[in-house]
């Protein structure tokens, strides 16, 4: 690039052809005089200072015939061509007339262009709703309810949902709303050429770099964002998996516990095997907005039948969630409980909810709930949801224990 070009990001768009026909011409008297009109930035060249007119199209054209360039040239204004969605004109001579004598003639050209640009900003700001609304799993669309029922989710999730799509689209919706105004104004003929083109630029800048900054920094999330996932494969690894916070099934129930791992492996000939009516696994992630989410899940099944059908006659299933803050914790339970349940076939009215909790001493919050005759024959047939501070623990369990009894066991890990 030549050391007599100076770039500049240009903040406007098609709404925006009277202010940054303004902004030009304050250019033009600073001696920076437009050579091409690139997407984003524009070249000028530096000159001496002059009272320079520009009048833009919104149009980009992808040919200009030479007799058109001629005719516009020799009614004194010359065409600076490049990728910007729009033509542009200049002329140094202040007696010359404009492209356009005829006022309805130029309003028509306008609105043509104008109108599919208004189709196309509607759209986008559609399509980036929906988005938002079909990803919400049904939850009303409450902004902040939003943001903790999802504190679960990968962090680039979170942002991408709470924060990146939100302010798309706002920015849409102000560019929708330009457009739409400015069509208005030239179809009832009352659209004065403005004279300023600060705020405008102002406004328009602060949306487009903040939109950038949150791109930039999705990427950012998605690279260095310490999210973790691990699933234990085998039962070699979940046995080897600690966690001090987790109430392990070996602690529940030791006794069973006892038979359960001595019948993990089988004889397969010569070799011993994984036991495969038995499931036993281990599951830890992180977050954003979760420092710790771990898991055990164990499952006993009897032997499959003819049918190859098998019914379990043993589940448990604990999940602690432990959030950077007691809000957290609490914002994100409601949410969870009712997606848990609704899981795992739970029948569940609002007073049903209401008569689940009870209260125990030293926990924030403490239900139960143990399978009915209208639940769906749900494989859990009791459910503990507890909560103390930043931690909140779900347990799921089929069994001979009574779940309720052993509340203090789960308190006391908290």
């Amino acid at each position: 690039m030549s050391d007599k070009i100076k770039q500049k990001i240009c903040y406007f768009d098609l709404s925006d052809i009277y202010q940054e026909q303004n902004w030009l011409e304050d250019m033009a008297k600073k001696g920076l005089l437009l050579t091409y009109t690139g997407y984003f930035l524009y070249d000028f060249e530096y000159g001496e200072p002059t009272e320079r007119r520009y009048r833009i199209l919104p149009e980009k054209r992808k040919k200009i015939e030479q007799e058109e360039l001629d005719i516009y040239e020799s009614c004194g204004w010359t065409c600076v061509r490049g990728t910007h969605a729009s033509t542009v004109f200049y002329t140094d001579d202040q007696s010359a007339p404009e492209p356009f004598t005829d006022v309805v003639t130029e309003r028509k050209y306008y609105l043509k262009r104008l109108v599919l640009a208004l189709i196309a900003s509607t759209t986008t700001t559609f399509i980036i709703l929906m988005n938002i609304i079909l990803n919400m799993k049904g939850f009303i669309f409450k902004p902040v309810e939003l943001y903790y029922q999802i504190a679960d989710h990968p962090s680039p999730i979170i942002f991408t949902y709470l924060v990146m799509m939100p302010t798309l689209y706002l920015f849409y919706l102000v560019i929708t709303s330009k457009y739409a105004i400015f069509v208005w104004r030239l179809k009832r003929g009352s659209y004065n050429r403005v004279k300023g083109f600060k705020a405008r630029l102002f406004t328009n800048m602060i949306l487009t770099n903040v939109s950038i900054l949150l791109i930039v920094g999705l990427f950012a999330y998605v690279v260095f964002v310490p999210d973790r996932h691990t699933t234990t494969s085998s039962f070699k690894e979940a046995f080897a998996y600690k966690d001090n916070d987790l109430v392990r099934f070996a602690e529940f129930d030791p006794a069973t516990w006892n038979e359960v791992r001595a019948n993990m492996t089988v004889k397969n000939g010569n070799k011993d095997i994984d036991n495969p009516n038995i499931t036993y696994e281990t599951s830890y992630d992180r977050n954003v907005m979760m420092t710790k989410m771990s898991s055990e899940d164990l499952e006993v099944y009897s032997k499959t039948d003819k049918d190859g059908v098998s019914e379990p006659k043993l589940m448990y299933q604990v999940q602690l969630y432990k959030a950077k803050s007691p809000k957290i914790a609490a914002r994100f339970m409601p949410s969870n409980m009712a997606e848990e349940l609704d899981y795992k076939d739970f029948d569940v009215s609002e007073k049903r909810i209401q008569n689940m909790q009870f209260k125990y001493k030293g926990l924030d919050y403490a239900a139960y709930i143990a399978a009915s005759k209208k639940d769906e024959a749900p494989f859990y047939k009791q459910m503990l949801f507890l909560r103390k501070g930043n931690k909140y623990v779900v347990v799921a369990y089929s069994g001979p224990i009574d779940l309720k009894s052993k509340v203090g066991l789960f308190a006391e890990k908290m």
